[in-house]
């Protein structure tokens, strides 16, 4: 399917059935993807500093560590929204990396908080902060998009039988 945006021919392939989905649909979703796909890298880049596994030795462990993460993930993503929106600009023009450092710093600081009674005025200060991370014009990509190398230092079986 083909659509136009900005002046830009744009060509999505997809396996939906063309009778159900219209083109504008089509190029929704993708957009609707792409922006959790952002999100997926911003956890694995971000918060995780790249890590290939999960540090948890058991099922229940690595449950628990990626439910902490997506709700971390969620709760910067609020933060930085409301911000954002404050201060009359979209969400999508926040860094979340940046607004991840911010915030995980001043928790920190607001941890070893002699009155908690302050709490408040704090948080405050905190979204007041994070939207000093407002990006104003989002650099584009200089080169193409590729298929990076793996990083994994073993040999992969790319024969192996899929997981179910």
């Amino acid at each position: 399917m083909s659509y136009r945006i900005n002046d830009v021919d744009k060509t999505v392939y997809t396996s939906l059935p063309y009778e159900r989905y219209d083109t504008q649909t089509v190029a929704q979703l993708y957009h609707e993807h792409w922006e959790i796909e952002l999100g997926y890298r911003n956890i694995k880049s971000s918060m995780q500093h790249n890590a290939l596994t999960r540090r948890s030795k058991t099922v229940e462990s690595v449950e628990q560590e990626v439910w902490g993460m997506l709700l971390a993930y969620n709760l910067v993503r609020r933060e930085a929204s409301q911000a954002a929106v404050s201060y009359g600009k979209a969400p999508n023009q926040m860094s979340f990396k940046a607004a991840f450092q911010y915030i995980a710093v001043q928790l920190i600081v607001m941890a070893d908080a002699l009155s908690p009674g302050k709490t408040g005025a704090r948080l405050s200060e905190l979204r007041g902060g994070v939207a000093s991370l407002i990006i104003e014009n989002r650099p584009r990509l200089s080169r193409p998009r590729t298929v990076k190398m793996s990083k994994t230092r073993y040999p992969v079986n790319r024969n192996a039988a899929l997981l179910k």
